[in-house]
């Protein structure tokens, strides 16, 4: 019989922080991944028996663990005193763990401290409650998706290097026009980053969904223009616009004609493309995601 690879870890500032540690000596022996908090939008019938149930949407998720001290290099109080800086209300420490299935697939949270309880009872053990709530109902796969469309221009040769604060990485070009697939194997929607590099004037971002059929739009305002060597990043979760990650360009946006896209998880399939004028062989729209799961 296998190995059972479950498992779960905190991450924050690049510190982590393992929720079962044998040598220093504590388990966790439950680890409470919950279900969301469900809106419910739901109105009386007039007059009849039953309800009007609108309800579509999650709220926030509740999410726990309790860790017991076992005999170890770490005393029973300091295992408690290890996960301080997680609990921490204005900490957003992120909780990935692993389940016993197939593949292994690694899943993982933002989380926020909601309880930190390790009542002080006999001198061999400890048992720590920990509790969290993750603003975002879905556990996220860490590993970003990337589909990228070209506009179509002139010939284009590789990437270049360009200065913004620090050197950066223009990605390669084409000649042609592509088109960029997005399909989530997921169990919710996504709302992806959409990231358009220049040169455009006139950035038209077109999405069209199958099964079921959805049509979406992100059109800037007639002569907006994004200069070679520089990009707009369109977060279509967060519904910002930041010219290089820094200058909000929300104002450029067409609010009449765009649409905030949500791509249903599979079969469902995206097809994403750029339109625009005074393009070059680099000008593209980079589509980037994290598949989003219950569980």
């Amino acid at each position: 019989m296998s190995d059972c690879v479950r498992r779960a870890w905190l991450v924050m500032g690049g510190e982590t922080l393992s929720l079962e540690d044998d040598l220093a000596g504590y388990a966790t022996t439950e680890l409470d991944l919950g279900y969301p908090e469900v809106r419910e939008i739901v109105n009386p019938r007039p007059s009849m028996s039953g309800v009007d149930d609108r309800t579509s949407l999650f709220g926030s998720r509740a999410v726990s663990a309790t860790i017991r001290s076992t005999s170890g290099t770490l005393k029973p109080d300091e295992v408690a005193t290890l996960f301080a800086p997680f609990m921490v209300p204005a900490a957003r420490p992120e909780l990935h763990y692993v389940l016993d299935r197939a593949g292994a697939p690694e899943r993982m949270t933002v989380v926020r401290a909601a309880g930190y309880g390790w009542p002080v009872s006999g001198k061999r053990s400890r048992e720590v409650h920990l509790s969290w709530i993750a603003a975002d109902p879905a556990m996220l796969d860490p590993v970003e998706q990337l589909a990228t469309a070209y506009a179509g221009g002139a010939p284009g040769t590789g990437g270049r290097t360009y200065p913004l604060r620090f050197n950066r990485i223009y990605p390669p070009g084409s000649a042609t026009s592509t088109t960029a697939t997005v399909s989530s194997p997921g169990d919710l929607a996504v709302r992806p980053l959409l990231r358009i590099y220049g040169p455009i004037t006139t950035p038209d971002v077109r999405i069209q969904v199958s099964a079921p059929a959805a049509n979406f739009r992100i059109l800037f305002a007639a002569g907006f223009r994004i200069d070679a060597g520089h990009y707009v990043d369109v977060d279509t979760d967060a519904r910002t616009a930041y010219l290089d990650g820094t200058s909000s360009v929300m104002s450029s946006l067409d609010w009449q004609t765009s649409t905030w896209p949500a791509i249903p998880p599979a079969p469902a399939v995206a097809y994403v493309n750029l339109l625009g004028s005074s393009t070059s062989g680099v000008t593209q729209i980079q589509v980037r995601w994290h598949d989003r799961y219950l569980s």
